[in-house]
């Protein structure tokens, strides 16, 4: 029977190949830090409870599936049915490979499959066997469930550690079996085999820790580079535009002199519906901000390319404060995703207003939307496939606004299938 320290370090190991299971396929709903103080109170009651019933085996094997899944549940955005089948699974395979090991084990070294119970060391370095198996196999699932262009990075040499952790373990076990040697010898190969398999494990989730790290920076590299890509299309256009207000102007002067030079009605009457049709083509959004002129103009044509009716009603609303490409940053995220919701929508219609209040300046869009949006915790989640790449968009939002003391807010209302994000911005 394993004490009660390494009762609870086997225990410890088995929240670490939970933490770098789940923390794999889904986002954490906590700081890292608060992740492992509730792992460790679930999973090292596991260890008070197999000192009280004596090593129990079902016992045991009910609480570290509960307590599987309750730490998932409470630590981890996973859905209550995907929890479920990943605890199964890890706990089919942690039996299996428990039990496997203890009859190999037993078959290749002539030591009856209850011979070790009363030995400690063997004891520890069988558990390490066995959980250094388990930890090889939740690996294995967790890059079939993610296979994919970033996770695939991980050169395939890279799993040869635990394979190499595994069959070094295996030969201390042997020769503590066989071996004369003493109580401290075989305490030190028990000991260097938990230190071996736990520097498996942190490897994994510092390597682990790192994919996260790159991917953050790969997404806000990405989102950098569009926002300087659509600044520059948005210089352009405002260029444009100025010299279509040049062009619009002079014609317009040109078409008065010749309607002065005749007298025929009709060349007077055509006269007028040119000059209507250059109003129409000039009559762009003039709020006194450039910026904001030209990303409200570029979603009128967008929107009407795509069968979408947009409407603005800008107000006073001071924007002077906020820097050119955090403005692109904030509405242009914002637009697009409201121009995506209303043209799938059956309405088909969004609506951009500011003004102020108290002393903030304020952003409401609002748009069609048939259903709800998904999310969790109030925070919005994306619709795309790949939601690890993806889903940047409203995070860049949310950190631009706070440099200006601001934050969004959105509300649906079902009854009108209308989705509306209101913005606030305050003074840098």
């Amino acid at each position: 029977m394993l004490s009660f320290a390494a009762s609870s370090l086997v225990y410890f190991f088995e929240m670490l190949i939970s933490y770098i299971v789940f923390s794999s396929i889904s986002d954490r709903k906590r700081h890292k830090a608060t992740v492992f103080i509730i792992g460790l109170v679930i999973f090292e009651f596991g260890a008070v409870i197999n000192t009280i019933c004596s090593n129990t085996v079902w016992i045991n094997s009910i609480y570290t599936v509960a307590s599987t899944f309750v730490f998932a549940i409470l630590c981890f955005h996973v859905r209550y049915g995907a929890a479920a089948i990943y605890v199964i699974l890890m706990s089919i395979f942690s039996a299996a490979l428990e039990f496997a090991t203890i009859f190999a084990i037993s078959a290749l070294s002539g030591v009856e499959i209850t011979g070790y119970n009363l030995d400690q060391s063997l004891l520890l370095m069988e558990a390490a066997i066995s959980k250094t198996l388990y930890l090889i196999s939740c690996l294995i699932l967790i890059r079939i469930r993610r296979s994919g262009p970033v996770f695939d990075r991980a050169p395939r040499s890279f799993y040869f550690f635990p394979i190499c952790v595994l069959f070094s373990l295996i030969s201390f076990w042997y020769i503590s079996a066989h071996e004369s040697l003493g109580h401290f010898d075989q305490m030190l190969l028990s000991v260097t085999s938990m230190v071996l398999f736990g520097a498996t494990v942190l490897l994994f989730i510092t390597y682990q820790h790192s994919l996260e790290r790159d991917l953050e920076y790969l997404r806000i590299k990405s989102e950098n580079e569009r926002l300087q890509l659509e600044k520059a299309y948005y210089d352009i256009l405002e260029r444009q535009n100025q010299q279509l207000m040049i062009y619009s102007h002079d014609a317009k002067n040109h078409l008065a002199a010749i309607r002065s030079l005749s007298s025929e009605p009709g060349i007077d009457d055509y006269i007028n519906k040119l000059l209507h049709q250059l109003t129409d083509y000039t009559n762009n959004c003039h709020s006194g901000n450039k910026i904001l002129d030209v990303i409200i103009n570029k979603y009128v044509t967008e929107a009407g390319l795509r069968g979408v009716d947009f409407n603005y009603d800008i107000k006073s609303c001071n924007l002077d404060s906020v820097e050119d490409t955090d403005l692109v940053s904030i509405l242009g995220n914002l637009m697009d995703n409201a121009l995506t919701a209303a043209e799938k929508s059956h309405g088909k219609h969004m609506l951009l207003e500011t003004t102020t209040r108290n002393s903030y300046s304020v952003i409401i869009i609002s748009n069609s939307c048939n259903a709800r949006p998904e999310a969790r915790e109030s925070r919005l989640l994306t619709t795309k496939e790949d939601k690890r790449l993806h889903g940047f968009g409203l995070k860049s939002v949310k950190n631009t606004l706070k440099k200006y003391g601001g934050d969004y807010s959105w509300d649906y209302y079902e009854d009108r299938q209308l989705f509306v994000v209101t913005v606030m911005i305050g003074g840098k």
